[in-house]
């Protein structure tokens, strides 16, 4: 596939891998796939306790090494600084078009994932899906109305 935006691949031609500490990737990805279905090219990485950074570094290689028929992967990361972060930042250099995002909530993923097709770079997709995340957080507040009885009566009848 050509390149839509500069030097940039279009997002349609992405993978998308989610990693993170604990089992967030996994269910991250399994969220999505309860709202969306199954997804070409998204894998997920956790990165349980129990394993090593050298352990992560193979699953995280092995991720990268299933989604090699996409022009470019977007890791999408739990958090910037943690073991899964630091290790895909020295992996990027082992292959072309590998973004990371960090950080990542489901409103970011499923912006990413429904948008891909609409034919824009894959740097344009991210700062649009970003935006989304941010845009998904919040605070419910329960308007003053609901939450006392509008004469201060103690009778429900």
């Amino acid at each position: 596939m050509g390149n839509h935006n500069g030097d940039q691949p279009r997002a349609a031609s992405c993978g998308i891998l989610v990693t993170g500490h604990g089992r967030f990737a996994g269910g991250l990805v399994g969220a999505i796939e309860v709202i969306m279905g199954p997804q070409d090219g998204l894998r997920a990485v956790d990165f349980p306790e129990t394993d090593t950074a050298a352990q992560l570094r193979d699953n995280l290689t092995r991720g990268l090494a299933a989604l090699e028929d996409h022009d470019a992967v977007v890791v999408f990361c739990d958090l910037r600084g943690g073991s899964p972060f630091n290790v895909m930042n020295e992996l990027r250099g082992t292959r072309n078009g590998v973004e990371i995002v960090y950080g990542v909530n489901l409103p970011l993923l499923l912006a990413f994932i429904s948008e891909r097709d609409r034919g824009e770079s894959v740097g344009a997709l991210i700062r649009s899906a970003v935006e989304d995340g941010h845009s998904g957080l919040g605070r419910f507040e329960v308007p003053a109305q609901a939450a006392t009885p509008s004469d201060g009566d103690d009778d429900w009848a």
